[in-house]
């Protein structure tokens, strides 16, 4: 007799394959982090605590590497308001002595910028056009790759398998330090 076609994941599985209990994502949000993302998935574990810089890491990594998750009003103000644009820029500069990638994931897409209501800052000053430097001065001056995703549920997503990522490259660093060892 065949074998039936193996068929596809579907959902969390698909991007997290199949789970047994040590591919369990285990993933820490900062206690700061006023509208965390909800990973509905039996393969995602998330607790609350502290993460240094940003906002979602590895549990037992959240010193090493994190990822930075914005709404579309969080970012604008993040990048326009002088105080905060300073503590974004200091969170940068303290990620960097990861010498890993900084990711922005961005519950959002690029054009949303445009279509924002900016009659809410009252000098007139904040307009499309400064916020969209602020994304080129983010990607080229510091080094920001920014994950534009549209969406909650694709920023949840991009999050999940970033760290997925992340959790997979640690676990090989582990494999080659024990043959080395």
């Amino acid at each position: 007799m065949s074998k039936p076609p193996v068929a596809a994941l579907t959902g969390a599985g698909a991007v997290l394959g199949k789970s047994s209990i040590e591919d369990f994502l285990c993933i820490r949000v900062d206690t700061r982090e006023q509208l965390p993302i909800d990973f509905d998935s039996e393969y995602v574990k998330a607790g609350r605590g502290t993460v240094p810089v940003f906002d979602y890491a590895i549990e037992g990594d959240e010193r090493q590497w994190a990822i930075e998750r914005k709404s579309l009003d969080d970012f604008i103000q993040a990048v326009v308001l002088s105080a905060s644009w300073k503590r974004e820029l200091a969170k940068i500069e303290k990620a960097r002595a990861w010498l890993l990638p900084i990711i922005y994931v961005l519950e959002f897409n690029y054009e949303d910028i445009g279509r924002y209501n900016y009659d809410i800052f009252k000098s007139g000053k904040v307009t499309s056009q400064l916020v969209y430097r602020r994304v080129a001065e983010l990607e080229y001056d510091h080094g920001v790759d920014m994950a534009f995703r549209g969406n909650r549920v694709m920023a949840a997503y991009a999050i999940c398998t970033l760290l997925k990522r992340r959790k997979e490259s640690l676990k090989q660093t582990r494999q080659a330090g024990s043959i080395h060892g």
